[in-house]
Parts: C-alpha cells; structure tokens; sequence
C-alpha cells in the first residue's frame, strides 16, 4: 500500500533487508528466477522491490499501488498501474510471480486479496508475501502484561486491519488453493537494533519464524 513518500536511510536499509531476506526464501523453496519473468508487485510503493528483483533478475516488473500520481520512476524498468487492490487487480495476463509485501495487513477482504493473487499467477507461478505477525515474542511478553499488541491498530492511521500468525496464515493460503508452502520470519531480533539484521539474527528468524515481528511465506499455485 501507499506509504509516506518521506523516509528515513534506515528505513531503506530495512527494506533491502526483508527484500533480500524474501528473495532468498523463494529461491530456496522456487529455484532460480529465470530472467523475463512476469512479476507483478501488489503495494509496490515507489517500485524499490521491483528494481531490486530487476536489477538481480532481469523481470518483467508490473508494479500496483494506489499512488496518483504515479511513482517518479524509470518506467523503461517497470511499469506502474493504480489500483484499490481490496477490490480488483486490473491485469489479466498470467504471472510467474507475485509479491505482497506489508500488504496483507491492509486488506479488510482478505479472501478477495488471496483470490486475486491465485488467479493472477500461472500454474507453478509463485507467490511471496510479507506481513506482521501477532504471535511474535514481543506480543507473547507484553500483551499478557496488560499491554496493546503490536502491529494492531485501534484506530485508522496506517491502516493494519489483519494480523495473522503463522497457522492462520498458512492455512488461509491452502483454503485459496496455494500449496508448497514455506514459511520464514524476516529477522529475529529487532530491526531497530544493529544485530537485527545479523547473519544470527537471520538464522533464527529461520529456525523459529513463529515468534519474529514479521512473516516471509512463499506458495506455489498447483
């Protein structure tokens, strides 16, 4: 979905973290991302996944936002297309891949969203997605305490409507007919720490994704 247009360099790094942490879950599970691929970037922001899958991979990169106008980028890369993704995906051409990063928590229909992505991909196309996971260890400390879960909102301010946690998660994925599903967490320790996004940190967000902040999920459409 639309972010701030306004973003701070750790904010960046974070991003090219959960991308490069994604990318690497889906080759493990997927293979090798064969160049002229068609991949479609649902809440692509201002394309910076996209570019970075482009510039390793040689796709086809469509990008889905609700930006207007359009992001300021090279459209001779990819190409953006405005979209209410709660409602429709104006494509029809089928995908190899697409990618939902920090989008699934936006959908207020979230079986419409999963129907959507299903129907966008080839058969043996591939789906990644990114999202907060409610379970986390910081919610299993603190919520019992008495304080708000993270991730959730109470009221209207970047939109998080839908928290999953790993079970749910998945088995909302196979209900919508998504199989080979894997699941990893982006990191383990805090992103805001300078070890959160350390070969350790990684290792356990592997180990034990259940309990990090947010989810990594790749499924493949039989």
């Amino acid at each position: 979905m639309a972010h701030e247009e306004l973003r701070s360099n750790s904010d960046d790094d974070f991003d090219r973290f959960r991308f490069r942490r994604g990318l690497e879950l889906l080759s493990s599970v997927a293979g090798k991302i064969p160049a002229d691929a068609l991949w479609l970037d649902l809440g692509c922001n201002q394309g910076q996944f996209l570019e970075d899958v482009i510039a390793t991979n040689q796709v086809k990169g469509i990008g889905f936002d609700n930006w207007d106008p359009a992001p300021k980028a090279p459209h001779d890369i990819w190409r953006y297309l405005k979209a209410d993704l709660d409602k429709a995906l104006p494509w029809s051409e089928p995908a190899d891949f697409v990618s939902a990063l920090e989008v699934l928590e936006h959908m207020i229909d979230t079986d419409g969203f999963l129907r959507r992505m299903h129907a966008a991909l080839k058969p043996k196309g591939w789906l990644l997605i990114s999202t907060p996971n409610i379970n986390c260890l910081r919610n299993r400390i603190t919520v019992p305490l008495g304080a708000y879960p993270a991730g959730l909102e109470y009221r209207n301010i970047v939109h998080h409507v839908r928290l999953y946690n790993v079970g749910t998660l998945t088995g909302h994925l196979r209900e919508h007919g998504f199989e080979k599903i894997a699941v990893s967490g982006v990191s383990f320790l805090p992103l805001s720490s300078s070890l959160g996004t350390g070969r350790l940190s990684e290792r356990l967000a592997d180990m034990f994704p259940s309990l990090c902040n947010n989810l990594l999920v790749v499924a493949q459409k039989p």
